[in-house]
């Protein structure tokens, strides 16, 4: 009668050790630059959410619970400010956390509080203990005209100069140069250019002079068309991340959809990510934060796209994950779950190996076409084990099996709405095969040769 309940203690515990298994920091680029690797080795698929505000805005006990939450739903990475201002999207009181100001002298970037830092030392601390890996902005810029959101107003106080944001990116850079789990991001909605780019440039400068080795990417400003890291001309050569950041779709015009920016950049040789993607029921209410088949597409189209991360952040019609004012019931919402899915997905396929396919060799018919929303994107591992395709709308596609491998392939259908999959069958290297998905809906048709592959959630 006890065997059965120790089994089950057992299984749990060992299903709990897989779950909180701990990334070896630091992180580096790969030899190929595309994607980050442990220091073991092993590939690092950055699956990030977007936390701006959780330094200033959660004490230590409850941004450990917030880490915890976000782990449990995959997550391996947050995108945070170490300095936020934005009194009108945050809780708590920016840009102090518990009461203690980031600044000794009001706006005055040369006079930290250690006392501030300190919590930012254990907030980094904290995350390395879970396996999280932080994206950090040294202070968040902000959108321009709008002073409630972000410094750039404040930097430009008088009790302010470029000479005193030297000194902070020194303060900074050598606080945190031994921090393994940390790298940095410029900007924040923002360019950084005219009368504030000494400012930034100074401060990014004096961090890389004291951590050469730590790396970075770039948050611009979209709404001016500087979608990625490196097409900010004045920090490009700066960036070892080129990271997407595109708040609508429709302000991407001839450069969009966003997987034909992906497919463009991919082919610049960089590593790139989709930096900061779909906040769930955010403004201004678009179909990329409102329609949950558009949130799915543009993360599995990137993931197929060259892009070696992607990023999420939750949300309800009146309440925002990032402003940290009520952030717990956001933990399960019908977006987080669907993001947990294409983890899982992608996570159980050697996604480092896959790379974009845009030929006609194996897709033959019913690919869409180039630029619609329909468009089939896929992907075929290095070793040809392994080819995947995103379908954003169910209907017939022709393929040549043949073209894959030469092999045999086994077949899987993911829906990426629910997380079920369903075995198809055997495909024999045949020269025409056709394929139709269950529903109208979108799904994923992942192909595989490889014995020690296991599809996640699959049904009997």
């Amino acid at each position: 009668m006890k065997i059965l309940p120790l089994i089950i203690l057992l299984l749990s515990q060992t299903l709990t050790t897989f779950a909180q298994k701990i990334t070896a920091f630091p992180l580096k680029l790969s030899e190929n630059q595309r994607y980050l690797i442990d220091r073991n080795g092993q590939p690092f698929l950055v699956k990030e959410f977007s936390a701006w505000g959780v330094i200033q805005g959660l004490s230590e006990k409850d941004a450990t619970a917030f880490m915890d939450s976000i782990r449990n739903e995959g997550f391996n990475t947050m995108m945070v400010s170490v300095l936020s201002n934005a009194p009108s999207q945050m809780g708590g009181d920016p840009p102090n956390w518990q009461g203690i100001s980031p600044l000794t002298t009001k706006w005055d970037f040369s006079t930290p509080n250690e006392a501030y830092f300190k919590h930012v030392d254990r907030f980094f601390q904290m995350a390395a203990e879970r396996g999280m890996f932080v994206m950090a902005l040294p202070f968040y810029m902000g959108y321009r005209g709008d002073g409630s959101q972000g410094w750039w107003d404040e930097l430009l106080n008088p009790n302010n100069s470029p000479a005193k944001m030297t000194k902070y990116g020194e303060y900074v850079g050598e606080r945190y140069k031994n921090t393994p789990n940390v790298m940095w991001v410029a900007g924040g909605d923002n360019n950084a250019d005219g009368d504030f780019y000494p400012y930034e440039i100074n401060m990014i400068k004096a961090i890389k002079a004291k951590a050469p080795h730590q790396l970075w990417t770039g948050h611009f400003d979209c709404n001016l068309q500087n979608f990625w890291s490196t097409q900010n001309p004045l920090y490009a050569e700066l960036m070892d991340i080129d990271g997407e950041y595109v708040w609508t779709e429709s302000l991407m015009f001839e450069q969009g959809p966003q997987y034909m920016a992906e497919l463009r950049q991919y082919k610049k040789g960089k590593m790139i990510m989709q930096l900061d993607l779909s906040y769930e029921h955010d403004a201004p209410h678009y179909a990329d934060n409102e329609n949950y088949q558009w949130m799915r597409r543009k993360m599995y189209e990137g993931l197929l796209s060259g892009c070696a991360g992607t990023s999420f952040s939750s949300g309800t019609l009146d309440n925002q994950c990032y402003s940290f004012k009520n952030w717990r019931p956001l933990m399960n919402t019908r977006g987080m779950k669907q993001v947990a899915r294409c983890f899982q997905l992608f996570d159980a396929l050697p996604w480092h190996t896959l790379v974009p396919d845009e030929t006609n060799e194996i897709i033959l018919s019913g690919r869409g076409e180039w630029g619609s929303l329909d468009y089939v994107c896929a992907a075929l591992s290095t070793d040809k084990k392994y080819y995947v395709m995103y379908i954003p709308k169910g209907h017939l596609i022709n393929v040549n099996a043949k073209n894959i491998s030469g092999n045999p392939m086994r077949m899987h259908w993911y829906n990426p709405a629910t997380g079920e999959a369903l075995k198809i069958g055997t495909v024999q290297p045949r020269e025409r095969f056709g394929i139709q998905p269950p529903t109208e809906e979108d799904w994923v048709i992942v192909f595989d040769n490889d014995k020690n592959f296991n599809m996640p959630n699959l049904m009997k």
